[in-house]
């Protein structure tokens, strides 16, 4: 691999060229390998003092000292610093400092690529060469879809991306959902950049890595990592210099790229791109019927967990700080994240959009399967609209096919001692909902357990409080019985009932791991229930 390019980006500068350099100075001082500066945002300030500070760069009695390269301007009064450059090409301002122009491709000579796109909405700037218009990003897309393009290393822009938060940890002091641009979070889409870096909201947020691409869906795709940072020079001290190591992708082995790390999460602008996320790739089709037509292969390599991040000067950690408040961090390596190398992937039946269907492992029955969101969440009540909406459609359509058996569906779900959400899903003998209710109060009542009911129009986090442990089963009427586990339970009690004399009749079963067969009969069995769940499968 070729040697690791050192890269320095900045937020917004704002005129604060002495307080930017003075401590872009003192970095270079401790290590002077590095290539470039970009800076993200506003360059240029609107105060005399600024433009005194400015004058002293541009005579050079006072010298740049790194490569820079910016972004344009973002309000009126910053044009009047662009007079001497064309505004859409771009140029050098003063020695060291270049404005990139309004919107393109650098090409580095080490391979690196970096795509720009300068100015905000207009809605925010409606000023002439102060905003980016539907047909710069057109070109930027058509830019990087050449055939000599290779892929992209960073994308800088002053505007978020809106909606970059879904999925993930939440920035600090603005909300996500309602500020940046849809046109920003569509062009991140197109060109799938490794590192997106963005000004603008005054804030520093990191983002933990999205994938580009629908596990076992589509070919495996690098990830992007998104970073904001704050205001050079601001008063509440907030993160605006972030130094990191590249390779450049032209550099890199395949396989190697393409490697998901363990805190990977779900692309996340599918539901502000009005649910067509990923659009880019047209392919995803004809490459999950041929990922789910074999038993045995899959279409990229996930045996390793990726990179570590790269450290950052100064000692200041790359990995944001506050609580999560999407889906919780992992605890070790994953079973059931379908992007996780520890996922057994020849037991995958059918893979929608958000959650995936997979032959339980030491089934009680054969037809014993598990819905699990792709992404990582604990429980039901953790899950966002999108993968509920989804999760509900397998439901109705495995219930479609046990009943075209003359089979009753039981669904359970145990929020007690799990990381990661598993819906168990049982076919067994036709009997009547009220039945199967009793016979789960008898076990419940035996164990000391209490279940009560929750009405069929009412959702399951109204009933049990985010991060509460809990058990509920399902029946083929939408009805449930929620036992909030206090103490302690049976972590087999879902098990235990359906195994039972009343059921089943299978109590040398209730141990899944007195069930477990060969992979080759796994195999068997998945491409058995596959193809009679195809005609009922929605993803068909």
């Amino acid at each position: 691999m070729a040697t690791p390019l050192k890269i320095l980006v900045c937020g917004d500068v704002c005129g604060k060229f002495n307080v930017l350099y003075g401590r872009v100075r003192n970095i270079l001082k401790k290590n002077k390998d590095f290539e470039m500066l970009l800076c993200v945002g506003s360059f240029f300030g609107t105060s005399v003092e600024s433009e005194k500070e400015w004058e002293a760069y541009k005579t050079g009695s006072v010298t740049v000292p790194i490569p820079t390269y910016i972004l344009g301007p973002t309000e009126k009064l910053e044009r009047g610093y662009f007079s001497e450059v064309s505004l859409d090409s771009g140029g050098e301002l003063c020695e060291n400092l270049t404005y990139l122009g309004r919107k393109g491709v650098l090409k580095a000579q080490s391979g690196l690529q970096i795509a720009y796109l300068s100015g905000v909405e207009k809605s925010e700037a409606p000023e002439e060469g102060c905003h980016f218009t539907q047909d710069d990003i057109s070109t930027l897309e058509s830019q990087c879809q050449d055939e000599s393009f290779k892929g992209l290393d960073i994308l800088i822009t002053s505007c978020w991306p809106r909606g970059v938060s879904q999925f993930a940890n939440r920035p600090d002091g603005i909300d996500p959902d309602n500020c940046g641009s849809f046109q920003i979070s569509r062009l991140a889409e197109m060109l799938k950049p490794r590192y997106h870096f963005a000004g603008h909201e005054g804030v520093h947020y990191e983002r933990v890595p999205y994938r580009n691409h629908q596990v076992l869906r589509e070919m495996a795709q690098h990830v992007t990592r998104f970073i904001s940072l704050a205001q050079v020079g601001n008063p509440d001290k907030k993160k605006y210099m972030y130094a990191f190591n590249i390779v450049p992708m032209v550099s890199i082995d395949k396989n190697e790229l393409v490697k998901q790390p363990p805190d990977v999460t779900e692309f996340p602008y599918k539901k502000v791109l009005g649910g067509n996320g990923i659009s880019a790739m047209h392919k995803g089709e004809e490459i999950q019927q041929q990922s789910l037509s074999s038993s045995q292969n899959f279409f990229f390599d996930m045996n390793s967990t990726g990179n570590k991040r790269q450290g950052n000067t100064g000692g200041e950690s790359n990995f944001p700080k506050r609580p999560r408040k999407g889906p919780p961090p992992l605890k070790g390596s994953c079973w059931f994240c379908l992007g996780s190398p520890q996922v057994e992937k020849h037991l995958v039946i059918s893979v929608g959009d958000d959650s995936y269907v997979a032959l339980a492992k030491g089934g009680l029955v054969p037809d014993h399967v598990l819905i699990c969101p792709i992404g990582h969440f604990e429980s039901t009540v953790k899950l966002t609209e999108d993968v509920l909406m989804e999760i509900e459609k397998y439901k109705n359509a495995l219930r479609k096919l046990f009943h075209s058996e003359g089979k009753s569906c039981i669904i359970f779900e145990r929020n007690f001692y799990t990381q990661h959400l598993q819906l168990q899903v049982v076919p067994v003998p036709q009997t009547d909902v009220e039945e199967l209710k009793d016979i789960f109060r008898e076990h419940g009542d035996f164990n000391s357990l209490s279940l009560r009911e929750v009405a069929v129009n009412t959702e399951l986090k109204q009933a049990v409080p985010i991060g509460a442990p809990y058990f509920v089963a399902e029946f083929d009427n939408g009805e449930r019985l929620l036992h909030r586990v206090s103490n302690k339970m049976p972590l087999q009690f879902g098990r235990e009932v359906v195994a039972s004399p009343s059921l089943l009749n299978m109590a040398d079963r209730v141990d899944w791991k007195a069930c477990k067969v060969s992979e080759d009969e796994e195999k068997k069995m998945v491409a058995a229930f596959r193809k009679k769940f195809q005609p009922f499968d929605f993803n068909s």
